[in-house]
C-alpha cells in the first residue's frame, strides 16, 4: 500500500472518478488487513479464554464416559483399566500441547500482521484511521495523529468530540453514521482544523468493515489533502475558463510564429474560425497599413524588453480594417527556453469611435457643429506660425448678429437656434474651403482667413458675409432679417498672438455697432484706447451707483401763458473725481448697454422722492416732479413693488410725482409695458410720454396708454418758427393732444421766438434753457411757493 501511495504524483490532475477508484483500491487493501488483524486476535482470545481440563478431570471424564463393565467383572479387570486411563491422559496432554502451539502461532501471526499494517499506514502521507461502530478511533496512522496533534495512543478509544470543535465533530460523526447505515463506500470533502489552528481541505473515502457473516465492525477512512491540488486545479480551470470566455482575442503561436491555438473571441473579432487560423501565421490579419519597419521594431522591442504592446490595425475576414490593442508576451519553460508566444488583443473600434466623437464634441459647437473657441484658438495659432514662416497675412473677423436677442425674447430660443443654424450655414458657404468659421457662443462668430494678400481681400470677404445675410430666414411663415457687425484684425499688423487678434477684432466689431451696425470695420489702435476708456468709465459708473455719489438736478417746467412754475423734471448728473463731469448722453447709453440702468433709475427715483420730502419739510409746496424710468425698469416684474417701497420709505405721496417714459422703450415690448403703466396710473401717479414723434408713433398704442402728458421732442422745436415741417408736426401733435384730452409740453425751448410760436399754436406748457437750466435743488428755492 505504501508503494502504491508513493507512486501518485500530487501535482497530477485527476478527475473525480479516477481519484475515487484509486482511493477505493487502497481502502479495500487496508480493510482486508484490518479485518485480519482485528478478527484473528478475537478468535485467539476466545480460544484462550475457553477452560482447559486438568489431567484429573480428563481422567475422570474419560472414566465416566467409558463403558461400564459388568458388575461381575469389576474386580477382575482393575490393572487394565489403569493403563487405558494413562493412555487417555497422554493423548489429552498431547492434544492440548498442539492447541497451545497453534494458538501461539496464530497470536504471533496476528502481531506480525498488525505490525506490518501499522508500518504500512504510518508510511503513508494520507490520513488513515479505523473507527468502531460508536465512531471511536481503534486505529490511526502517524499522519492523522499529527493533524490532531496527539500521540496515537492518546487518540485510540476516543471520538471526534474530544479533538475537534463541535460543528466539525458533528459533521464527521454524521458522515460516519451515513457510511455505516448504507453499508457502502462514500466520498466526502471535509474541512479539517489542524492542531495549530489552520484549516485544510481533504477528500476522504470512508468504507464499512464487515466480517464474512455481515457483522459490521466499524469503518475505515482514508483522507488526502486537497489544498495544493485544489489550487492547481483551480488555476487550470480558471485559465481554461478565461481562455474560452475572455472578451479579448487570444492567440498562441510557436516560436516560429505559426498559430497553434485561438480562443472563441478571436473568431468573433476577426471572423476566422479556429480551423482556418491554426497552422497560419499572424500575417493572415495584416491590414497593409503598417510597413515592414513597423513589424521589425515590434519584434526588436519584444526581444529586448520581453514584451510588446501597442495599437495596431488589422483586417477581418470580411476585409474590414479595424484597430486593436495588442499585447505580445513570450512563454518559456522551466529551463528558460522559448516555447510559445502569447498574443492578447482587444478590438478598440468602438473606443476609437467614441474617442473621435468626444474629441469632436470637445472642439465643436453642439448647435451648429462649427469649431468652438478651443479649436479656433488652435487653428489661429497654427495660422500665425505658417504666416510667420511664409511672410503672409492672416485675417480674423469677429462677427456679432444685430438685435438677435429680440428674436430669442420674442419668438423663443428654439426659433433663435434655427436662425443661428442658418447663419452658420451661410457663413460656411460664402468663405473659402481653407477658411475656418467658428462659433464662440450666443450670436458671436469668428471667421479665420489664412494666406491672404492684403487687407482689401479681408474687406471683400466681410462684404460677402454681410451680403449673404441679407435674404430673410423663414420659419412658420415668419421671416427674420438678420444683420451683423463685423470687426477685422490682421496679422502681423494688429497683433502677433491669438489673444491679441481676437481682442482687436472684437474691438473693431464694437466700433461697427457704434457706427450704426450691419457694417464691417477694420481695427485701428485708437479703437483700443476708446475701448479701454469705455471699460474704465463702466467701472467708475458702477462705483458711483453703489456709493450713491450721482446727483439729481431739477429743470423747471412753466406755463407758457403765465410763466408760472408748474413742475420739475428730475435729471441725473455725474461728476467723477478721475474723469470729471460726464454728460448724460455718455453715461446713460453706457448704463443701458451693460444693465446698470436699473439700479441707476432706482437711485434717481429714491433721491427725487427724498428731495420732495425735504422741500415739504422745509415749508415749501413744490410742483409735481417728473422722474424718468427706463424701459428695462418697466419690463421688470417687481417694478411696481419697488416703486411702492420707495414711496413708503421716503414718505412721498403718489400725486407728488410723475413717471416719465420714452416712446421707444414702450414700443420694444408694448404689452407688458402698457400693463405696468396702468398699474402706475392706478396708484395715483401721473404719466408722461417723452420724445413723442421720434419712435414711429402708433396711434393704436397711444389711445391705450393711460398718459397725462405728451412731450414734444426738442428735435421738432429746434426749427421753430422758420421750419414749416417742424411747425406742421408740432401743430399736429397739439391737435391730437387736444382731441384726446392730453396735455402737451414742448421740450428744448431756448429762445423767445420759439416761445411765441408755441403760444400762437396753442401749446400751454414748456421747458428748456429759456426758462431755466437743470440745477441742484437749492438753486430753485426762490421759485418755490411756501406752504
Amino acid at each position: 500500500m505504501s508503494n502504491r501511495l508513493s507512486t501518485i504524483d500530487p501535482m497530477r490532475i485527476h478527475s473525480g472518478k479516477q481519484r475515487t477508484q484509486e482511493l477505493g483500491d487502497t481502502i479495500r487493501r487496508v480493510a482486508r488487513l484490518c479485518t485480519l488483524v482485528v478478527v484473528l486476535p478475537l478468535y485467539a482470545e476466545a480460544a484462550a479464554q475457553s477452560p482447559t481440563p486438568s489431567p484429573q478431570a480428563a481422567a475422570t471424564t474419560a472414566f465416566n464416559t467409558a463403558p461400564t463393565p459388568p458388575q461381575d467383572h469389576q474386580h477382575g479387570f482393575g490393572p487394565g483399566l489403569s493403563a487405558a486411563t494413562i493412555a487417555l491422559f497422554a493423548a489429552l496432554a498431547f492434544g492440548l500441547h498442539c492447541i497451545n502451539r497453534k494458538r501461539a502461532r496464530a497470536l504471533k501471526s496476528a502481531e506480525e500482521q498488525r505490525a506490518l499494517l501499522e508500518a504500512l499506514i504510518d508510511a503513508s502521507d494520507d490520513l488513515i484511521f479505523f473507527k468502531d461502530r460508536d465512531s471511536r478511533f481503534r486505529l490511526i496512522n502517524r499522519a492523522a495523529a499529527q493533524v490532531i496533534g496527539r500521540p496515537p495512543e492518546d487518540i485510540l478509544g476516543h471520538n471526534d468530540d474530544d479533538f475537534f470543535p463541535g460543528e466539525e465533530a458533528c459533521a464527521f460523526h454524521a458522515a460516519d453514521q451515513r457510511v455505516l447505515s448504507c453499508g457502502s463506500t462514500q466520498r466526502f470533502e471535509e474541512r479539517v482544523r489542524h492542531s495549530d489552528g489552520h484549516y485544510e481541505r481533504y477528500e476522504t473515502l470512508k468504507s464499512p468493515v464487515t466480517l464474512p457473516d455481515g457483522t459490521v465492525l466499524g469503518l475505515l477512512g482514508v483522507g488526502r489533502r486537497l489544498t495544493q491540488e485544489r489550487r492547481a486545479n483551480d488555476r487550470l480551470r480558471l485559465a481554461a475558463q478565461f481562455f474560452d470566455n475572455a472578451a479579448e482575442g487570444i492567440t498562441i503561436t510557436r516560436p516560429d510564429g505559426v498559430i497553434e491555438m485561438v480562443n472563441p473571441a478571436f473568431t468573433r473579432i476577426t471572423g476566422y474560425s479556429a480551423e482556418e487560423a491554426v497552422g497560419q501565421t499572424p500575417k493572415l490579419l495584416h491590414s497593409d497599413r503598417h510597413s515592414e519597419a513597423f513589424y521589425q521594431r515590434m519584434w526588436d522591442s519584444l526581444a529586448q524588453y520581453g514584451r510588446w504592446q501597442g495599437e495596431i490595425w488589422n483586417r477581418r475576414k470580411s476585409g474590414e480594417i479595424y484597430p486593436e490593442w495588442l499585447d505580445i508576451s513570450p512563454v518559456r519553460n522551466e529551463e528558460g527556453q522559448l516555447i510559445h508566444y502569447l498574443g492578447i488583443f482587444t478590438d478598440i473600434s468602438a473606443a476609437k469611435t467614441s474617442e473621435a466623437q468626444l474629441e469632436h464634441m470637445a472642439q465643436h459647437d453642439s448647435l451648429t457643429d462649427l469649431p468652438n473657441r478651443n479649436l479656433l484658438n488652435d487653428r489661429i495659432a497654427t495660422a500665425i506660425r505658417r504666416a510667420s514662416r511664409d511672410k503672409r497675412t492672416v485675417a480674423v473677423m469677429f462677427l456679432d448678429l444685430d438685435h438677435f436677442k429680440d428674436i430669442n425674447d420674442s419668438y423663443g430660443h428654439e426659433t433663435g437656434d434655427l436662425v443661428l443654424k442658418h447663419v452658420a450655414m451661410r457663413l460656411h458657404e460664402c468663405v473659402r474651403d481653407e477658411d475656418t468659421v467658428a462659433r464662440l457662443g450666443g450670436d458671436e462668430f469668428v471667421v479665420l482667413m489664412e494666406d491672404i494678400e492684403d487687407a482689401e481681400q479681408a474687406d471683400q470677404a466681410a462684404e460677402r458675409i454681410l451680403a449673404s445675410l441679407i435674404p430673410p430666414i423663414g420659419r412658420n411663415e415668419q421671416e427674420f432679417f438678420i444683420g451683423a457687425s463685423i470687426g477685422v484684425s490682421l496679422y502681423p499688423r494688429d497683433g502677433d498672438s491669438v489673444e491679441a487678434l481676437l481682442r482687436n477684432a472684437d474691438t473693431a466689431m464694437y466700433q461697427a455697432k457704434q457706427l450704426g451696425r450691419n457694417n464691417a470695420q477694420r481695427y485701428c489702435a485708437t479703437q483700443t484706447e476708446t475701448t479701454r476708456q469705455r471699460v474704465k468709465l463702466e467701472n467708475a459708473l458702477r462705483h458711483a451707483i453703489s456709493s450713491e455719489t450721482l446727483n439729481v438736478w431739477f429743470q423747471p417746467q412753466v406755463d407758457l401763458q403765465s410763466g408760472e412754475l408748474i413742475g420739475f423734471e428730475a435729471l441725473c448728473r455725474w461728476t467723477d473725481p478721475d474723469h470729471g463731469t460726464i454728460p448724460p448722453d455718455i453715461f446713460i447709453p453706457l448704463a443701458e448697454n451693460n444693465g446698470m440702468i436699473v439700479p441707476l433709475g432706482e437711485l434717481v427715483l429714491r433721491k427725487s422722492c427724498a428731495q420732495i420730502r425735504h422741500w415739504r419739510e422745509a415749508g415749501f409746496v413744490p410742483p409735481r416732479v417728473a422722474i424718468n424710468v427706463s424701459g428695462r425698469q418697466l419690463r421688470r416684474l417687481d417694478f411696481l413693488g419697488v416703486l411702492c417701497t420707495i414711496l413708503e420709505q421716503e414718505q412721498c405721496r403718489p400725486e407728488w410725482i410723475e413717471i416719465e417714459v420714452t416712446e421707444s422703450d414702450i414700443l420694444k415690448d408694448a404689452e407688458p409695458a402698457i400693463a405696468t403703466l396702468h398699474g402706475i396710473r392706478e396708484m395715483g401717479i401721473a404719466l408722461s410720454l417723452d420724445d413723442f414723434g421720434t419712435g414711429f408713433s402708433s396711434l393704436s398704442y397711444l389711445k391705450r396708454l393711460p398718459i397725462n402728458t405728451l412731450k414734444i421732442d426738442r428735435s421738432f422745436i429746434d426749427g421753430l418758427p422758420g421750419d414749416a415741417n417742424d411747425r406742421a408736426i408740432v401743430q399736429a401733435i397739439l391737435a391730437m393732444g387736444r382731441s384726446l384730452g392730453i396735455q402737451v409740453l414742448a421740450e428744448g425751448v431756448e429762445n423767445p421766438a420759439q416761445v411765441a410760436a408755441l403760444r400762437l399754436m396753442g401749446c400751454s406748457t414748456a421747458q428748456g434753457y429759456h426758462f431755466g437750466r437743470p440745477a441742484l435743488a437749492e438753486t430753485h428755492l426762490g421759485r418755490l411757493a411756501c406752504a
